[in-house]
């Protein structure tokens, strides 16, 4: 990442914040239709995938987790807790944001730079119109809801997949399963988790479209922009998972 788009990065991350203190005083209006647009093409469009993904994750991660208790243990009866607390820790939240980045995110830098590239931002600001409020702020909100739903989905996807796996492969019974499974899940796992989703939602579009306002060069130049925003979403989305899982191991 160059220092002209980390001076970026601080810039819009300022602007956004004046942006959404002036919307939540009602200076601003919320352009709710830009909006709702934008939680269609980040969420929505997105969910497909990130639904096959979760629940073949559920699978894998049951007959791994029961694999390796049975070897150390001799016994299957803590996997659903296992489970259930690396479901809603880890995996239903990280597997949604990487895909998110590798959908919504690639998406926004190619819009947004082909537009830099054909002048169109430069007209934005001769119109008057802010691009940073125009273009980033609905998909900084909008992300924001949609990885928060997401997670919420990816994580009942998850469980529900690896529940068929413990009861079909490894007869447990249904009441049986959830009942050991909410024994290892707290409603601080859940509120850790929707928080990692908001700040997943609110980082991924400002590295986004900081990528997409620095493209330069043509064609060529949308595709560096966009895999090096890919790039950088991706390290930031771990980098940030490690340090919300060390801050809520410490606070909680």
């Amino acid at each position: 990442m160059t220092l002209e788009v980390v001076l970026l990065l601080k810039k819009i991350t300022l602007q956004m914040m004046d942006i959404f203190q002036k919307t939540l005083l009602g200076q601003i209006p919320l352009r709710k239709s830009e909006i709702v647009q934008a939680i269609v093409s980040s969420g929505i469009e997105t969910l497909p995938i990130i639904s096959v993904s979760t629940a073949f994750t559920g699978l894998v991660v049951t007959n791994e987790i029961a694999w390796h208790l049975h070897e150390s243990l001799q016994s299957v009866t803590m996997m659903p807790g296992f489970t259930g607390q690396f479901v809603v820790r880890e995996l239903g939240i990280a597997i949604p944001a990487l895909l998110i980045v590798a959908n919504s995110g690639a998406s926004t830098t190619a819009e947004i730079g082909t537009m830099k590239i054909t002048d169109q931002i430069d007209a934005l600001t001769l119109l008057g119109i802010d691009p940073i409020s125009f273009l980033v702020f609905p998909r900084f909100i909008a992300s924001m809801i949609s990885m928060s739903c997401l997670i919420v989905i990816s994580v009942f996807i998850t469980l529900i997949c690896a529940s068929a796996v413990a009861v079909l492969k490894y007869h447990f019974t249904v009441p049986e399963y959830f009942n050991a499974t909410v024994h290892f899940i707290h409603p601080k796992d859940l509120v850790g988790a929707l928080i990692k989703g908001v700040v997943f939602g609110a980082v991924i579009p400002i590295i986004s479209c900081a990528y997409g306002f620095q493209c330069k060069g043509g064609a060529e130049g949308v595709g560096l922009a966009t895999t090096n925003s890919v790039v950088t979403s991706t390290l930031t989305v771990i980098c940030l998972d490690f340090l919300l899982t060390y801050l809520f191991t410490l606070l909680f």
